[in-house]
């Protein structure tokens, strides 16, 4: 592995909390006003050369995606980018982490059938380590609908 500088291990270590097997719970509304679908399901997270989250998610209702997950030297950002059976695109993103909020960010973009879908992830890391995400798309009005919230608890 290419050696990293203090600032990129800095952002490096922000993933460390989010390495290890996980049980979902996972709340889908897929468009305003649709009823809530729950399922569980589970995410399996591991670090690539010390670098990349490589994230696995499988669910009861037959849901999977595949997340990678980093930090852009480069571009100075975190940057991300997610494939599931829903959709033959991929979203690519970046984000932001928040300390005092302990607050992941990452800001997507999509083609689905010849349009852009925007939307952001938004994953919070409580004080006893349960993970809540959210999936906010941005609705043609410009406000945000939330298609998914997880909770993530780790495993053992």
């Amino acid at each position: 592995m290419p050696p990293v500088s203090d600032d990129e291990a800095a952002a490096l270590a922000v993933f460390q909390k989010d390495i290890g097997e996980w049980d979902a719970d996972l709340e889908v509304t897929p468009y305003p006003g649709a009823g809530v679908n729950r399922t569980a399901g589970v995410a399996i997270n591991r670090l690539v050369g010390g670098r990349w989250v490589v994230s696995d998610l499988t669910t009861e209702s037959g849901f999977s995606g595949h997340g990678v997950y980093g930090w852009d030297p480069a571009q100075r950002a975190y940057v991300g980018i997610w494939v599931d059976a829903m959709s033959g695109g991929i979203a690519q993103g970046t984000g932001t982490w928040d300390e005092a909020s302990r607050t992941m960010t990452y800001d997507f973009e999509i083609e689905l059938q010849d349009q852009m879908v925007r939307y952001r992830e938004v994953t919070q890391t409580l004080a006893d380590g349960t993970q809540v995400y959210r999936n906010l798309r941005t609705m043609p009005d410009g406000r945000e609908h939330e298609v998914i919230r997880a909770t993530y608890r780790r495993r053992g």
